[in-house]
C-alpha cells in the first residue's frame, strides 16, 4: 500500500557519469530501479528541542483548541508545515503524510496524531484546510491547524520554520513520543516508511513483505504496465524553454506517448551526445509522420538552466516542436526527478536513463539514453501501438 501511495525514488545509479550498459530495472516503472535513493534534500534525523507553545488555534472544523495541551500532550505526533496555495513542496509533503497515515492504518496503530500547521493563517481558513485535507484523503487522526497570525508565528518560531514569506518556510517534519521530551526532525519529504518506523518502530512484517517484493521484482524485465497518474508523477508547476509555466503531469504527460530523460545545459560529457541522439529520433518521427510523440527533457540544474538557457540549448541541438525542455523552482524539479527515479544529489551524477511510455495505457519501458535511434523508435512504436491490458 505504502509504495503505491508514495514510494521512495529508486533509480539507475551512474555515479561519475558511468554511462555504460544500464543495470536491469527492479520494477520497471518510473522512479524504480535497483537501489534506493533518498528523497531530495533529505537530511539525517536529528534531535530537536522545540519549546512548544500552548497557544489557542483552530482546527479544520473551526474548533478552538490549545496547540500543546489538546493536540500534542501525551501523544505520539508527527508535525509538518504547509499552506494550501503553495505550488512547490507542500503537496508532496502532504502526500507523504497521507502515505504515513495509510501505513499506520495498515499496522493498526491509532495512537499517532498527525498535525499540519498552516504557515499562511490569514488565507488558510478552516474551510480551506478542510478542502485541502479532502484532496489528499486525510482521515481522522490528522489535524490541520490555523489561527491568529500571532499564535501561528509563535508555533513557527518554536519549530524554527520561519514566519515571513510562506514560500520561504522550512520544509521539515517533527516527531515526538508521548512524553513530549524526545523530539527529532528531518526533511518533510523523508520516506513515509522511515517516519512510521521512527514513530512506532519497524514492522517486521512490513520489512519481510518489502524484501519479498524486491526479490520477486528482480527477476522481471524492463517493461511494466502501471497507470500512475498525477499522484505519482506530481503535477507541480514547471517552466519550459519558452518561459511558459505548465503543470508537469497535466500539460506534458497526460494521455500521451512520451520520451523522458534528464540533462543539464553546461554538462561537458554525455548530455550533448544524448540530446543529439534524441534529435535523430525526433527527425525520424517527423519523417515517419509520428508526430504525436512528445519528448520531455528535465534539467537537473534548474538554478542555472533558465528558460533562455534551455531555449539556446534546444536550438543548438535542432530540437523541433513537440520537444519540451523543463526547468523551474529547484524544489519542484527535484521532486519531479525524484518521482521519475532520475534525482541525484549532484548534477554531474545524473542518470543516462530514458523512459518511453504510453501514459494513457500505463505501459513504460526503460532504456539507455544512448541506445541506437532505431532501438528507441522500436520502443516508441510499441508504446504507440499499445492498447492497454
Amino acid at each position: 500500500m505504502l509504495g503505491l501511495l508514495l514510494a521512495p525514488a529508486l533509480a539507475l545509479a551512474h555515479a561519475g557519469h558511468d554511462h555504460g550498459k544500464p543495470t536491469p530495472s527492479v520494477s520497471g516503472k518510473p522512479g524504480a530501479g535497483p537501489q534506493a535513493k533518498a528523497a531530495p534534500s533529505a537530511p539525517a534525523w536529528e534531535a530537536a528541542t522545540p519549546r512548544v507553545p500552548d497557544v489557542q488555534v483552530r482546527d479544520q472544523t473551526g474548533k478552538l483548541v490549545r496547540f500543546h495541551s489538546d493536540l500534542i500532550k501525551g501523544r505520539k505526533v508527527a508535525i509538518n508545515f504547509i499552506f494550501t496555495s503553495c505550488t512547490s513542496v507542500c503537496s508532496p509533503m502532504t502526500a507523504t503524510f497521507r502515505a504515513v497515515q495509510q501505513e499506520l492504518k495498515a499496522r493498526k496503530r491509532d495512537d499517532v496524531h498527525l498535525i499540519s500547521v498552516s504557515v499562511d493563517p490569514l488565507t488558510d481558513t478552516p474551510e480551506t484546510l478542510t478542502a485541502f485535507g479532502k484532496k489528499f484523503g486525510a482521515e481522522a487522526g490528522w489535524t490541520f491547524v490555523t489561527g491568529s497570525r500571532k499564535s501561528i508565528d509563535e508555533i513557527l518560531k518554536a519549530f524554527a520554520i520561519g514566519a515571513g514569506d510562506p514560500d520561504d518556510h522550512a520544509p521539515l517534519v517533527y516527531l515526538s513520543d508521548e512524553s513530549g521530551r524526545t523530539w527529532t526532525r528531518s526533511s518533510g519529504l523523508a520516506a513515509p516508511l522511515a517516519i512510521v518506523d521512527r514513530l512506532v518502530g519497524a514492522s517486521v512484517q512490513a520489512r519481510d513483505a518489502s524484501a519479498q517484493k524486491v526479490s520477486a521484482a528482480a527477476t522481471t524485465d524492463q517493461t511494466t504496465r502501471q497507470k500512475l497518474g498525477a499522484d505519482w508523477f506530481t503535477n507541480l508547476p514547471v517552466r519550459t524553454q519558452t518561459g511558459n509555466t505548465v503543470r508537469f503531469y497535466d500539460d506534458l504527460l497526460k494521455d500521451r506517448v512520451v520520451v523522458l530523460n534528464s540533462f543539464f545545459a553546461s554538462c561537458k560529457e554525455v548530455c550533448s551526445p544524448m540530446t543529439h541522439n534524441l534529435a535523430k529520433v525526433q527527425q525520424q518521427l517527423a519523417e515517419k509522420s509520428m508526430g504525436n510523440v512528445h519528448l520531455v527533457s528535465v534539467s537537473v540544474d534548474p538554478v542555472n538552466d533558465t528558460p533562455d538557457v534551455l531555449r539556446g540549448y534546444a536550438s543548438r541541438h535542432s530540437a523541433r516542436p513537440g520537444w519540451t525542455f523543463v526547468t523551474g523552482k529547484k524544489e519542484n524539479i527535484d521532486w519531479v526527478l525524484h518521482k521519475l527515479g532520475l534525482y541525484e544529489e549532484t548534477k554531474d551524477e545524473h542518470t543516462a536513463v530514458l523512459w518511453v511510455g504510453n501514459e494513457r495505457t500505463g505501459l513504460w519501458m526503460k532504456m539507455h539514453a544512448m541506445s541506437p535511434p532505431s532501438a528507441i523508435m522500436n520502443a516508441i512504436r510499441k508504446a504507440q501501438n499499445d492498447r492497454g491490458a
